[in-house]
């Protein structure tokens, strides 16, 4: 926005608006506006095909008138918000709110619609016969088409009920088999610390064994090796007695 002091021929700008609010205002723009601008400049192109008939004036008219008020739209949106903005938020109010008159027409042809749809159909039909020859707008097939599509919209959300159902059936089976899995691993590793433990008992055992027997078999051969001495000296004894006699 511009401020003008009364003591300066110079007007000061006090507008904080930033690129995030221009950005937001030509994201709307461009949505609401270039539709029309393009049937617009379709319009136009397209009344080179009647040349220069009553039709093709009508459709020519039709298509400037069109893009025209579309344009100053957009120009009048501009020069509002820059003259009136002082923020982003301003700015973006003021953007929808005009942009929302702008659509008045389009609100009051969906209001004439659903107040008597039987007469729109009629002048639209007419208006279509008048440019494209029996072709009729049948307002009646298009809101059939829009009851059809809620309606398969409805089965694919009922379908994406039950596969989400039996998905949590299936984690839920999933976390059942992981838990009882990770029960018998348990006890699997209760089973291998058993069998280790009792393997060492076996081996301690054994050894403990072998060693009872070493030290046993070593205490016979002793005793017969002193049983052995002993007669040695006896028959020395014997011997060394013959000789004296």
């Amino acid at each position: 926005s511009f401020s003008c002091p009364r003591d300066s021929e110079v007007c000061r700008s006090d507008s904080d608006v930033s690129p995030v609010g221009w950005f937001f205002f030509t994201l709307f723009g461009v949505i609401h506006l270039t539709p029309d601008m393009l049937n617009g400049l379709k319009l136009v192109w397209g009344a080179s095909k009647h040349g220069f008939t009553k039709k093709g004036l009508h459709i020519f008219i039709g298509g400037c008138f069109l893009f025209t008020i579309t344009a100053l739209a957009l120009y009048a949106t501009v020069v509002f918000n820059v003259a009136t903005s002082r923020s982003d938020v301003e700015m973006i109010f003021n953007t929808v709110v005009l942009l929302f008159v702008n659509d008045l027409d389009e609100k009051m042809f969906t209001s004439l619609r659903t107040i008597n749809s039987e007469w729109l159909e009629k002048i639209t039909s007419e208006i279509a016969d008048s440019f494209r020859g029996n072709i009729k707008v049948d307002i009646q097939y298009a809101a059939a088409n829009h009851e059809l599509r809620d309606e398969q919209t409805r089965r694919i959300e009922q379908i994406e009920k039950k596969l989400l159902e039996k998905i949590m059936r299936v984690e839920t089976e999933y976390e059942k088999l992981k838990t009882e899995y990770n029960k018998l691993k348990t006890e699997v590793k209760g089973l291998k610390a058993r069998h280790t433990t009792k393997s060492i008992k076996i081996k301690t055992i054994q050894h403990t064994t072998k060693n009872i027997k070493i030290k046993t078999i070593q205490a016979i051969v002793i005793a017969e090796n002193k049983k052995l001495q002993e007669r040695s000296s006896r028959i020395r004894n014997r011997a060394s007695n013959k000789e004296q006699g």
